[in-house]
């Protein structure tokens, strides 16, 4: 008898990703090797607002984080 296949959870996924602010799952498209992402609908971060080694956020993150007013 043959074992079923693991499921696979979002996080192992192509282009899973963990939100760095928030810690939500969320999928990026250009690791999952999509030709764009959900987040290039969005406009960039301001350059300020970045720091290196930074990673993706998740969409709710990213659309709280562009708004916000400094």
């Amino acid at each position: 008898m043959m074992n079923p296949s693991p499921k696979t959870n979002e996080t192992e996924a192509p282009g899973a990703q963990v939100c760095e602010r928030c810690g939500a799952a969320f999928r990026c498209g250009m690791l999952a090797g999509d030709s764009s992402c959900w987040c290039a609908s969005l406009p960039a971060l301001p350059a300020e607002r970045l720091r290196p080694g930074m990673r993706c956020l998740c969409p709710a993150c990213l659309v709280a984080q562009a708004s916000r007013a400094d």
